[in-house]
């Protein structure tokens, strides 16, 4: 039975994503609205109201969190929203249309928050499940809508070295190498 789940949920990963919604790469317009992702959790007080930072490793293009002023504060990233009509779904760029977050593992378990460049079906490293523009923002609360029949998913932050956390999508029913602890992921709009 859990062979199936892992199965639909894979399948179902490989089929979410758009290929292409939009035509041409561009910077957000005039008047755009610039949100930033802040972590709100009881399981990790470490982890609780810190904000997802631009990746610090330029190797691994993991987002973090980052509580502004603590030990490894970071400069919380800035993000706009782009929807994809066809799905109902949002795209979350951090600068302009080239670059957006991504869900990206090795498998369905934890898919982290992942800075990504044009990303698309042809871009995936070998080895790798990634989707993108699979947002929703019911109540300014970061959610995914990918078609997966799994319905515990669930925001993780994943303890990194020292006080560091990493964000990931957890498939909410299999076993996690990692430590990891429920989140929800609030969009605040900057001023």
């Amino acid at each position: 039975m859990k062979t199936l789940i892992v199965a639909v949920a894979l399948s179902s990963l490989a089929f979410a994503t758009p290929l292409a919604p939009w035509e041409a790469s561009a910077p957000p317009p005039a008047g755009t609205t610039f949100y930033q992702l802040q972590a709100k959790t009881s399981s990790a007080p470490s982890a609780n109201n810190q904000y997802v930072q631009y990746p610090s490793n330029p190797s691994q293009y993991r987002y973090q969190l980052s509580k502004p002023g603590g030990e490894n504060a970071g400069t919380p990233a800035k993000f706009f929203l782009r929807k994809y009509e066809a799905t109902g779904t949002y795209a979350i760029h951090n600068s302009d249309d080239t670059r957006q977050i991504a869900l990206a593992g090795d498998d369905s378990v934890l898919l982290y928050l992942t800075d990504a460049t044009n990303p698309s079906a042809g871009n995936i490293p070998g080895g790798q499940l990634m989707e993108w523009a699979t947002f929703t923002t019911e109540g300014n609360v970061l959610g995914v809508k990918d078609g997966s029949a799994l319905t515990n998913r669930t925001f993780v932050a994943v303890r990194g070295t020292s006080d560091s956390w990493f964000v990931a999508l957890y498939d909410g029913v299999s076993s996690s190498r990692e430590m990891i602890y429920p989140i929800t992921l609030n969009l605040v709009k900057v001023a």
